[in-house]
């Protein structure tokens, strides 16, 4: 539990850090890095070990149906956290860690 705050509080501050005007005021290419690196490192983590991926296998021939269930979830995911990093730019730390 320390040590999830403790990243936590670290992860915001960088952020808060980082998403500045004289820095790197993007908080939308922050959001798209951020998803395609998750993409990417679950891709690859899938080629190297699929056995970590029991679900997979159970869902064959029916991928189109869980695409259509799992999309407007990851649109929302996806709005929130470009929204959250968007907050960034207007608020204390003191409130985002309240957040």
């Amino acid at each position: 539990l320390v040590t999830y705050i403790a990243v936590s509080s670290g992860l915001i501050r960088f952020n808060k850090f980082l998403i500045h005007k004289g820095r790197f005021p993007y908080p939308m290419a922050l959001t798209t890095v951020h998803l395609l690196t998750s993409l990417v490192l679950c891709l690859v983590l899938y080629a190297v070990r699929p056995s970590i991926f029991p679900g997979v296998a159970s869902t064959q021939g029916q991928h189109m149906r869980i695409l259509g269930r799992c999309i407007p979830i990851a649109l929302c995911f996806a709005v929130a956290l470009y929204t959250s990093n968007q907050a960034y730019m207007y608020c204390s730390v003191a409130f985002l860690q309240f957040m």
